[in-house]
């Protein structure tokens, strides 16, 4: 916790001060309240709804009602050639969502190719959710041509593991970490879980921090507030999203309330894809 003050000018977050005494400008008073970053969610669910009234239904109870205004998704092909065709229609689907969200692919590991990730760079893709289905092609993937292919943009690989036991993905996923550690390659040694924030790591990782998930001078106004209890002060961010959304009194998503108690605001079209810039560039 932290007790601070924000000069705002409409949606930025102009300066971030102890107190502004000497400014005569229209004042409120948050102390009754913590205000808390809106959290990144992986939530891949989202692209699956045709009818635009399906999408946002589910947007409202399951995203915006817990206090995310961002979500990362993806495209999913199995060839090099279906990308760019996914990639618009995906693009299409989401045209009208009120949330931001960020754009991956997933595609098998044994058509991840050089030419694949350039094209992924040309679009700006910062994640690429490699299928695993058989651990031991790992092993036949040139792995310095996709590194070379990577930079300088540098997306995070991803990796999603299909084998049909816990031991078999226990397995590939031992062999998936020794072998990026070895060939040094962006990535994160295990699955993202679909429905759950996405780790401070990870989305400095991908890029998204600290432009999202971060309340920062220069930033935009994005924040949920709750009201001031010493009780849930030291819980887990991911545990506010997953058993403390109640709580939430107000969401604002780039200057705009989107919920207010119970009462979801939705504006269709207000969602905009996040272009990240650089990923893994402040990597820890």
């Amino acid at each position: 916790m932290k007790k601070t003050s924000l000069l705002i000018d409409e949606n930025r977050i102009e300066l971030i001060k102890d107190s502004f005494q000497h400014y005569k400008f229209i004042r409120m008073d948050g102390s009754p309240y913590m205000m808390v970053p809106t959290n990144i969610v992986f939530d891949n669910k989202i692209v699956n709804f045709v009818n635009s009234k399906e999408q946002k239904s589910y947007i409202e109870e399951n995203i915006i009602k817990k206090g995310c205004t961002t979500i990362l998704c993806y495209v999913e092909v199995k060839r090099e050639k279906d990308w760019l065709l996914g990639l618009k229609k995906l693009k299409g689907q989401l045209i009208n969502c009120a949330i931001d969200y960020v754009i991956g692919v997933k595609i098998p590991l044994n058509s991840l190719t050089p030419s694949f990730v350039r094209m992924c760079k040309r679009e700006k893709i910062p994640v690429i959710f490699v299928e695993v289905t058989n651990e031991k092609q790992l092993y036949n993937i040139p792995w310095g041509w996709i590194k070379e292919s990577l930079f300088p943009f540098n997306p995070t690989l991803v990796p999603i593991f299909s084998q049909p036991t816990e031991q078999e993905r226990d397995l590939a996923q031992n062999i998936w970490s020794k072998v990026m550690k070895d060939v040094k390659i962006p990535s994160i040694p295990y699955e993202l879980k679909e429905g759950y924030p996405i780790s401070f790591e990870d989305i400095t990782k991908f890029g998204i921090y600290p432009f999202k998930g971060n309340i920062h001078q220069g930033g935009e106004v994005t924040y949920n507030l709750y009201y001031f209890d010493p009780a849930i002060i030291n819980i887990e961010e991911n545990d506010l999203f997953l058993y403390y959304y109640d709580r939430i009194l107000v969401t604002i998503h780039k200057g705009k309330c989107i919920r207010a108690l119970d009462t979801i605001f939705y504006r269709p079209g207000y969602g905009e894809q996040f272009e990240v810039k650089v990923p893994s560039f402040l990597s820890i």
